[in-house]
């Protein structure tokens, strides 16, 4: 056998067994009593006494940018950073050079992907108003979902997000009209980016200069005035959607009585909305610079709710690298001149077992938010996300005892340099192995750089 995992804490259908699981030519084959395998003929044993195994865990959004402009991070690297901090599947956004707003152009993405991946890729496919008449030729190519910014290309990113944006209501109304005759999901950055421009003039003309710019400029409001739009346009079209990275209570209460109604929406939050709050801005400014931004202390804790209660179904990292310069700000350079994104993915994981440690959240609900419901949603399971005979043989094996401080420099990320956010935190819990099909690509913190090109290309399962 290519793989035995003796004494496995394992998690299935919401709740943990035990047993020895084992796994050849990248499929799990059998799991019997813990104990009852013999580890003769095993090309690899790994005892996980005292650990608790996962399926595969599934990054719902990430930002690779590969191909693109941004030099900061590519599929190696970026694949790196997820192996370390427990992934198996990422699934990829849309902004890079150029777009995958034709299958054309998603092709060659999925050939740099195999060659240079060490972990699987799913991608999201780019949906705007100008490219509304080929989202079924995307979703035929594998696309998992489509993906929409509602506004136009920003200044100086045109090329990035070409095929990517509906710029007004009446452009967002017409494309959700061809989604809904497509069996894919429409996918949303939610911000009102004319409330946006207008609050960000208004307080530059106050001088307002301070990081509470970023902030203030984008407050709950933004948010929820989009959700709603696209809530009441998903009503009058029947297209399917969901919410990216939604970070407002209020939203999430509006998603939940869309989902109550009937209506096929699903939401995604990120773990940082969940442990960090604006105050974070303020500290550490560009180096905490999302969008949307870090909220109030209120909404981090509020935001717990709605995770718990289901109506958010994944929790993603929507890791998003920079080079250095692009993020380290002169003295007295206001925040806005620095770009969004925080490059976390090596983190996210250890993060929310803290939360676990801290009894915030259950190791089971985990498992459930970042891999089962993930792959569901994307039409990836049960090849992924779960644990049962004749499933990949994906595994994110946990130490929950772990004790360790967060060092940037150690990270995988081309973008480590950035996270200053993190560096020397104090956290308990960590992923100590990655296995994709049976093989071990993390062991205790070391990727094995060997398995660059391992990755496969994941299409969504109609």
């Amino acid at each position: 056998m290519q793989l035995l995992l003796k004494n496995a804490h394992y998690y299935i259908n919401g709740a943990f067994l035990i047993g020895d699981i084992s796994a050849d030519e990248g499929k799990i084959i059998a799991i019997d009593a813990a104990g009852s395998k013999s580890e003769a003929d095993c090309i690899q044993v790994i005892d996980a006494d005292g650990l608790w195994v996962l399926p595969g865990l599934v990054d719902s959004h990430t930002h690779f940018r590969d191909p693109g402009p941004n030099l900061a991070e590519d599929f190696f690297t970026g694949s790196l950073a997820a192996a370390a901090g427990g992934f198996t599947v990422v699934c990829d956004m849309p902004n890079v050079c150029p777009t995958p707003s034709n299958a054309e152009a998603l092709t060659k993405r999925i050939a740099a992907a195999e060659k240079k991946s060490l972990i699987d890729i799913a991608f999201y496919g780019a949906a705007g108003f100008s490219n509304r008449y080929k989202l079924q030729e995307l979703l035929d190519t594998g696309v998992v979902a489509l993906k929409t910014f509602l506004q136009e290309a920003p200044l100086g990113r045109e090329e990035e997000f070409s095929g990517l944006t509906a710029a007004d209501d009446g452009q967002l109304f017409l494309l959700m009209q061809e989604v809904a005759k497509t069996d894919g999901r429409l996918m949303f950055h939610c911000e009102n980016y004319q409330l946006i421009r207008r609050l960000e003039e208004q307080l530059k003309a106050a001088g307002i200069t301070d990081n509470s710019f970023h902030y203030k400029s984008r407050p709950d409001v933004a948010e929820i005035q989009s959700v709603a739009t696209v809530i009441a346009f998903a009503e009058a079209t029947g297209a399917k959607v969901g919410i990216c990275h939604v970070s407002v209570p209020q939203s999430c209460q509006l998603v939940r009585e869309a989902q109550n109604a009937g209506l096929d929406i699903i939401a995604e939050t990120c773990y940082h909305y969940l442990i960090f709050d604006n105050s974070f801005i303020d500290k550490f400014g560009s180096y905490a610079k999302c969008n949307p931004p870090l909220r109030s202390r209120e909404d981090v804790e509020g935001l717990w709710d709605y995770v718990m209660d289901g109506t958010i179904s994944m929790i993603g990292s929507d890791h998003a690298p920079f080079l250095p310069e692009k993020k380290t700000l002169a003295p007295n350079d206001p925040i806005w001149k620095a770009p969004s994104g925080i490059a976390g993915i090596e983190v996210m994981v250890t993060l929310l077992l803290q939360k676990v440690n801290e009894g915030k959240i259950s190791l089971a609900d985990l498992a459930l938010l970042t891999s089962e419901n993930s792959c569901k949603n994307m039409g990836l399971y049960p090849q992924k996300g779960c644990i049962a005979i004749g499933c990949d043989a994906d595994f994110t094996i946990v130490d929950m005892e772990q004790k360790y401080i967060v060092d940037k420099s150690k990270m995988q990320t081309g973008a480590k340099d950035n996270n200053i956010l993190f560096d020397g935190l104090e956290l308990q819990g960590r992923p100590v192995y990655t296995i994709l099909r049976g093989e071990v690509l993390m062991d205790h913190g070391i990727v094995d750089r060997s398995y660059q090109g391992f990755g496969h290309y994941l299409k969504r399962c109609t």
